[in-house]
């Protein structure tokens, strides 16, 4: 009897060794919405669609199972004597096998063991391995193991992909009659699918919902099968078949390629919002038919929900753009334009080296070999700040810049996480304000989530002060939007965006970040391939589609300019400085509390005349009795030579009186170019020959005459309008230019 029992034990144990079955089959790597509708699907790596098991299938595709595989499931231990027997027998008598007699636990074996070949032994190891798998796992388990393994027809394995497939739904929301298909197609799935003998498909589908009316399946009472009445087993016989297999769908490609880098073969439940998504995906369908006419193949959209941190749309590039549809332009590193001048603008609000109204030169420059121009190729002499940010205006911000310090702002861009900016901070030198870095779409969007998300909730997320943000979004909120949105503020349904565009050199980018309460939408729109097209700006092709997606949101931009930790100064009202006693108009603006560190107003000044107030005197030359003054706006030359040209109200300097001396060089004329210790490049011809450059003078008085000279060889001279071309072979030169009251200006030159 010991020995018997020790035998019996033995015997245990080593059964107990026996491996459990298991698959190590590849899966799909599928991506739901937030709601849990499919987005898409990539194939599994052995060509099957096999979605990762959610064991979130109808209890009706449960009870179909059932009674058409296995009644006795819930009282057998794997193994069925019973149905084996019988089926033996009926397979004797018909001399070909007619009735498996596998219990779904059996089946289950035959799946993770690959099918194969059906011999007694074969038959008989299935038995072994079923009560191996019995004994570990649940009911419940084996059914979800059958449920997600089960070949339903061509490439299509288990329930949750063959859902889909075919009825274009989720597992947990079959219908009687589909959870009934499904229930019998693995029977035979290479003989039988939707696609194939589909008369004979009907019928069995149609014998199984007959015998779902009189269910003999036995369950315990906590799985409570449904019944079918027979009501709705009318009604399921109603509904057709699917024609064929349904298309995965490829709403949200690029971002399923990119998730699956981290969570291959996995289910990702996303945040993206699947009504918006489709939304999208229309509105740049729409846009795409209008650009491809300007040969602009290729857009990206990239919405954020900051406040919750999600991702609610994701559209990497145009569906139907040709060659480089499949390029991610989310991540794709593209030159960023005009896109990053607001973190300049909040960084030097926040440290009080800018007001938000200060007057800042717009006029040419050259700053270490670069000069930055206007869009528009038109300069302004001097403009406020919050316009050159609304205007984009590239020679204000390089002149900002290089009051910042270019290595401050390319920390300042590493700390906002844009991991396109590989180089050190000389190698982009000035040229970072104006696009002579790269970033991605997705990037930016996140650094301008992230100042949205510190000014909404006050916490310290970024770089900046919520107090900066809020001053510089305000601004962006009162840019003019294209013309597709001319009229917008009348309707009652408009809604406020805070928003900046970008261009890169040679229109190759365009860029729009839109900001609301609760979102940031960003678009890029281009060619993939870097080649740049006419009219390709941000505000003509990017914003329109960041609008239409605005739209979408039903949300809007009511942040004000202040928060409760902002200061008011009071300013010049004409040059945005601190005011003085001199500022006969001045103005409150809102800025972060910091210690203002720009200086006083420079540019008004108390100007000593003569009796007839139509000379300007100096101290030296006219009686101090006789003396009266007023005060003057009054900006250097070259600022002035641009700014009169748009300011009918710009009041010049007097001349200074015929007695006075003369005054120092600089109060009167200035060089536009060449700028100090230039190197002059001489252009090229199409024929190859060398052209003329043309150098220019900005004078107080553009009606005295100015002398050219180069290196003591007289030039010309000018008057009214001072411009003077000059045609040299390469070396080094000195320009000396003499007014006839003998003010001189002197420039080192070197031509290339």
């Amino acid at each position: 009897m010991i020995r018997t029992g020790l035998l019996l034990a033995g015997l245990f144990l080593l059964f107990l060794c026996i491996p459990v079955p298991k698959f190590d089959d590849p899966y799909s790597t599928v991506l739901t919405a937030a709601d849990g509708e499919l987005l898409g699907a990539r194939i599994a790596d052995d060509g099957q669609w096999r979605f990762p098991a959610t064991n979130n299938y109808s209890d009706k595709y449960t009870a179909c199972v059932l009674e058409y595989e296995d009644q006795q499931f819930f009282r057998h231990i794997g193994f069925n004597p019973i149905a084996f027997f019988e089926a033996i027998i009926q397979n004797a008598r018909a001399g070909h096998v007619v009735r498996g007699g596998s219990t779904i636990s059996m089946q289950v074996v035959r799946l993770a063991r690959k099918n194969k070949p059906r011999t007694y032994g074969e038959k008989f190891l299935e038995v072994v391995l079923a009560l191996r798998l019995e004994l570990h796992y649940s009911k419940k388990s084996i059914l979800n193991l059958y449920a997600a393994h089960a070949p339903f027809g061509g490439n299509v394995v288990g329930i949750d992909a063959a859902a889909w497939r075919y009825f274009h739904t989720t597992p947990d929301r079959l219908t009687w009659s589909e959870a009934a298909t499904l229930a019998v197609l693995p029977n035979a799935p290479s003989m039988i699918h939707p696609g194939k003998a589909r008369e004979r498909l009907l019928d069995k589908r149609d014998a199984l919902l007959l015998r779902m009316t009189q269910s003999k399946v036995h369950s315990p009472r906590r799985y409570r099968l449904p019944r079918l009445s027979y009501d709705d087993y009318e009604l399921a016989l109603m509904e057709r078949l699917p024609n064929k297999p349904y298309d995965m769908p490829m709403l949200a490609y690029h971002y399923l390629i990119d998730q699956e880098k981290v969570n291959k073969g996995e289910q990702i439940h996303s945040s993206i919002d699947y009504q918006l998504q489709q939304n999208v995906i229309q509105v740049m369908e729409r846009h795409h038919q209008a650009n491809t006419l300007n040969q602009i193949e290729n857009a990206a959209v990239y919405v954020v929900d900051y406040l919750n941190d999600r991702v609610v749309a994701y559209v990497g590039n145009n569906a139907h753009a040709a060659d480089a549809a499949m390029v991610d332009m989310v991540k794709a590193q593209r030159s960023t334009g005009s896109i990053m001048k607001p973190y300049l603008f909040a960084a030097m609000l926040d440290e009080g080296t800018l007001l938000p109204t200060m007057m800042l030169p717009d006029v040419p420059m050259s700053m270490s070999g670069f000069t930055p121009k206007n869009y528009s190729g038109q300069y302004w002499g001097a403009v406020p700040a919050d316009q050159a940010l609304q205007h984009s205006l590239n020679a204000p911000f390089v002149y900002l810049l290089k009051e910042y310090g270019h290595q401050r702002f390319h920390s300042l861009l590493k700390r906002l996480g844009l991991s396109g900016i590989i180089f050190d901070a000389d190698h982009y030198g000035l040229s970072l304000i104006v696009g002579g870095a790269e970033a991605s779409l997705f990037d930016l969007v996140n650094a301008y989530a992230t100042m949205a998300k510190e000014l909404a909730t006050g916490e310290d997320l970024s770089p900046f002060s919520p107090e900066a943000i809020a001053v510089t979004f305000d601004i962006m909120r009162g840019l003019t939007r294209p013309s597709s949105q001319t009229g917008w503020s009348g309707f009652s349904s408009s809604k406020q965006v805070a928003w900046k565009t970008g261009t890169s050199f040679g229109f190759k980018d365009a860029w729009t970040i839109g900001i609301t309460d609760h979102y940031v939408i960003g678009v890029w729109a281009g060619n993939a391939d870097g080649e740049g097209r006419p009219g390709l700006t941000g505000v003509g092709v990017a914003a329109p589609i960041m609008f239409d997606v605005a739209a979408l949101l039903n949300d809007t931009y009511s942040h004000p300019a202040s928060t409760p930790e902002s200061i008011e100064v009071e300013v010049c009202a004409v040059s945005g400085y601190p005011s003085t006693e001199l500022c006969q108009h001045t103005k409150m603006v809102i800025m972060p509390d910091v210690e203002v560190q720009t200086g006083p107003c420079p540019y008004h000044k108390k100007v000593f005349l003569d009796s007839t107030r139509q000379y300007q005197v100096l101290p030296d030359c006219y009686p101090v009795d006789q003396r009266c003054y007023e005060n003057y706006f009054v900006l250097p030359p070259v600022m002035e030579w641009f700014y009169k040209k748009h300011s009918a109200l710009y009041r010049p300097l007097p001349a200074l009186y015929p007695n006075c001396a003369t005054a120092h060089p600089d109060d009167l004329m200035a060089f536009i170019y060449p700028k100090s210790d230039a190197r002059v490049t001489i252009p090229i011809g199409i024929k190859g020959d060398r052209q003329q450059v043309v150098f220019e003078i900005a004078h107080r008085d553009p009606g005295k005459r100015i002398y050219w000279t180069l290196n003591d060889t007289f030039l010309g001279q000018t008057r009214w309008n001072h411009q003077m071309p000059i045609d040299v072979e390469r070396g080094t030169y000195v320009l000396r230019c003499v007014d006839e009251d003998g003010v001189e200006l002197r420039r080192k030159i070197v031509v290339n």
